[in-house]
């Protein structure tokens, strides 16, 4: 008489277990020696109801299938004092003036466009703001009289980057890009970008290019300008009945310094 095999099975004539398959590999065994496979499903074990034999349990995967808890952030602190890190990386601010606001009050920035956040915001690094952190003139000017610029010259106890040489008074500006705020148009129909020499101050502005304003939630212009070198550089928007603000302007120069 033959008999079916019984594969890994233990057969007891006097202590009978039952045989089952394991659900992976297919072979025959004793039932009890069965076991049932665990995995991270989300963030929690769950029986998958497989069961399988010894040779077939798989360890439990702690990567792919396993929910990763992030916790939460920390509570921001009242009063906080970051590290001004944008100011400090920031290729916009004024060749030879540091970007910090203890030194921007040294004369490196310029414009009438003081509500809001004032002048500075205009040259922080960041073109994605809205109108209340940009620079703003609630009562516009007559004419182009609402600007945001900068001098070249250095301010006081400024160090200059030894890159540019020394000292740096004029630079020539060949290209610009200005951004509007993400909350609302710049509020102007037209703008100038100007310069002015050392000798002439603040009494005589030549515009090296102009151009008119869309209109647009978050408008961005950029255009190319030509002329000598120049101590002060400004970009002026034409005023109307209600607020101008200008999120971004960048003003990009081609040489050293003289």
């Amino acid at each position: 008489m033959s008999y079916r095999p019984h594969g890994k099975a233990d057969i007891s004539a006097t202590q009978p277990r039952a045989r089952g398959v394991c659900d992976r590999c297919g072979f025959m065994t004793n039932h009890y020696k069965l076991k049932w496979q665990y995995d991270w499903r989300g963030p929690k074990i769950q029986n998958l109801r497989f069961l399988v034999c010894d040779s077939c349990v798989d360890a439990m995967q702690q990567n792919g299938q396993r929910t990763i808890m992030l916790p939460a952030d920390p509570l921001p602190i009242q009063n906080a004092r970051p590290e001004y890190y944008v100011p400090d990386n920031n290729p916009l601010s004024a060749i030879g003036g540091q970007p910090p606001y203890a030194d921007w009050r040294l004369g490196s920035q310029i414009g009438t466009m003081v509500n809001a956040a004032g002048v500075p915001a205009a040259f922080d690094g960041n073109p994605n703001k809205p109108s209340f952190l940009c620079a703003q003139i609630i009562t516009p000017n007559s004419s182009f009289g609402n600007y945001v610029g900068i001098n070249w010259a250095e301010g006081r106890g400024v160090t200059t980057p030894s890159s540019l040489g020394a000292p740096v008074r004029t630079h020539t500006v060949t290209s610009y890009t200005i951004i509007g705020p993400n909350d609302t148009t710049i509020g102007s129909t037209g703008y100038v970008v100007q310069a002015s020499p050392v000798a002439a101050g603040w009494g005589s502005w030549t515009t090296i290019d102009s151009g008119d304003i869309a209109g647009d939630v978050g408008e961005t212009i950029t255009g190319t300008a030509t002329g000598p070198r120049n101590q002060f550089h400004r970009v002026a928007f034409w005023g109307g009945s209600g607020a101008i603000s200008v999120c971004s302007v960048q003003l990009n120069v081609s040489d050293g310094s003289s």
